[in-house]
């Protein structure tokens, strides 16, 4: 069958400037189909920046048997059109992801969608592609869910997969020429997952949730394998790592950069980790530099958890730390830090922005918090949810009613740390000369036209000057 692997168009509102990201869950759903005998297309409408209509358009022109759609929470509206476009051109509609593996209750009965994969899919995908092609009863495929005579058919829970390391990938399905790294204009940019799940337990983060605190590595070898290819056979010299926890096992993380420093490769690595594996690794993190990574983003600040206390002071005192080892070691950092809770005020909001400049990372967005309703935190914060409008669950627009705070003083308080802390940024690295030279991600973010447009749109005068586009610093 014709198969379309398909992103949802225009997901969270705009492009996100620090780059284009691989959609890498639909590298190995097209390779698994494929590997099923199926003719498989990616159709990436996120990184192109395509519009409804002409994801739409381009469905039209395809023509697919299946349409297939990964979409998280922000995207899934998005995901729901597509499919109803696709539905017109008599295409059955599939969806997965994590919001698909907990919420087909409540979309499946619109009609839009006609299957749901619940959990991974790379098993469970070409049965169903089979069973479709043969016309046989889907019901016998374990990890789906779909609608039917009025009710929803839940069918068997299926294992996640015990291996990881040999499973397919389409990556010659992709348009290359698309995905780049921001902050490295000209760079060609991949991804790979070197585990999946996290062993944490985090209240609001969905892949915490759906991994329910299990915690799967690939090997040492196979991940190097991987990242040599995608430079060999891609031209990738940049590549993320979509993990959630791809450095919680010290000694497999170890290993993993041995391999890769072994390879010189000149591929740089980004990646997101917490605080505490950052000091954990004090003593080698000049092994981080030397295998490749460049770029570590930052997981949780206290304000996301509601630590208080001494609990409190050792986050941000980890945090703060961890920013510092990674800039000796060479290293860019970024980190989130939210706000919009039902308790939000102005003092609250003023503690925020200085833990930011405390932690002084590279990079810091200030967020809208917006609890997914398959997580803990819809427990705590549903009562306050005021909409569900997936699309606006994008961390830039209030779902949350602040009990002191309307909507807009929210937005604005959100874009007015956003910019105090890269006025602040400037200001000290021109007061510091070599600091000013050297180049730095923050420079790149505070160029793009979005943070430009979006950021700048209630800035002062003074902001807006210290805040234009400059041409890039002389390397030191």
């Amino acid at each position: 069958m014709r198969v379309v692997f398909a992103t949802a168009p225009d997901p969270s509102g705009a492009l996100d400037p620090a780059g284009r990201w691989i959609p890498l869950a639909l590298v190995h759903l097209a390779g698994a189909a494929r590997d099923a005998g199926h003719e498989c297309t990616i159709l990436d409408a996120t990184s192109l920046g395509l519009s409804p209509a002409e994801a739409a358009k381009h469905l039209g022109e395809l023509r697919p048997d299946v349409l297939c759609v990964s979409a998280a929470t922000a995207g899934f509206p998005a995901a729901q059109g597509l499919c109803r476009a696709a539905q017109g051109f008599g295409a059955t509609t599939v969806v997965g992801g994590t919001h698909a593996s907990f919420m087909y209750p409540e979309f499946l009965p619109q009609g839009d969608i006609d299957f749901a994969v619940v959990g991974e899919g790379e098993e469970t995908l070409p049965e169903l592609l089979h069973c479709l092609e043969a016309g046989e009863d889907p019901a016998r495929i374990a990890g789906i869910a779909f609608p039917l005579g009025g009710r929803i058919v839940r069918t068997a829970r299926r294992p996640r997969l015990a291996a990881l390391d040999p499973l397919p990938k389409a990556w010659d399905l992709l348009d290359w020429s698309v995905y780049t790294w921001g902050h490295r204009p000209g760079s060609r940019l991949a991804a790979i997952m070197t585990s999946r799940g996290c062993p944490r337990h985090c209240s609001f983060c969905s892949q915490a949730t759906s991994g329910e605190g299990t915690w799967r590595p690939r090997s040492p070898d196979s991940v190097a394998y991987e990242v040599s290819m995608l430079r060999r056979d891609h031209g990738a010299d940049v590549v993320a790592l979509f993990d959630e926890a791809p450095t919680a096992d010290g000694r497999r993380w170890s290993a993993i950069l041995e391999r890769i420093t072994e390879l010189d490769l000149g591929v740089e690595m980004l990646l997101w980790t917490r605080p505490e594996d950052v000091i954990r690794d004090e003593p080698i993190l000049w092994r981080w530099r030397a295998a490749g990574v460049s770029h570590v983003g930052l997981c949780r600040d206290v304000s996301e958890e509601r630590l208080a206390g001494r609990e409190a002071d050792v986050a941000l005192d980890m945090g703060r730390r961890a920013v510092a080892l990674l800039r000796e070691n060479g290293m860019s950092s970024e980190a989130n830090f939210w706000l919009g809770f039902p308790d939000e005020t102005p003092d609250q909001i003023a503690a925020l922005q200085r833990r930011a400049r405390d932690w002084d990372p590279d990079m810091a967005h200030f967020l809208l918090i917006a609890p997914l309703p398959y997580t803990p935190a819809w427990r705590a914060l549903g009562p306050h949810v005021t909409t569900r409008d997936y699309h606006r669950y994008n961390h830039r627009e209030p779902v949350v009613k602040a009990r002191a705070l309307t909507p807009e003083k929210i937005s604005a308080a959100a874009l007015a740390c956003t910019r105090n802390f890269y006025v602040d940024k400037v200001r000290r690295a021109e007061a510091d000369p070599p600091a000013a030279r050297r180049r730095s991600a923050w420079r790149v973010y505070i160029a793009a036209p979005s943070f430009q447009d979006r950021v700048l749109a209630g800035a002062t005068d003074e902001e807006r000057k210290v805040l234009a586009p400059r041409p890039p610093p002389a390397e030191a």
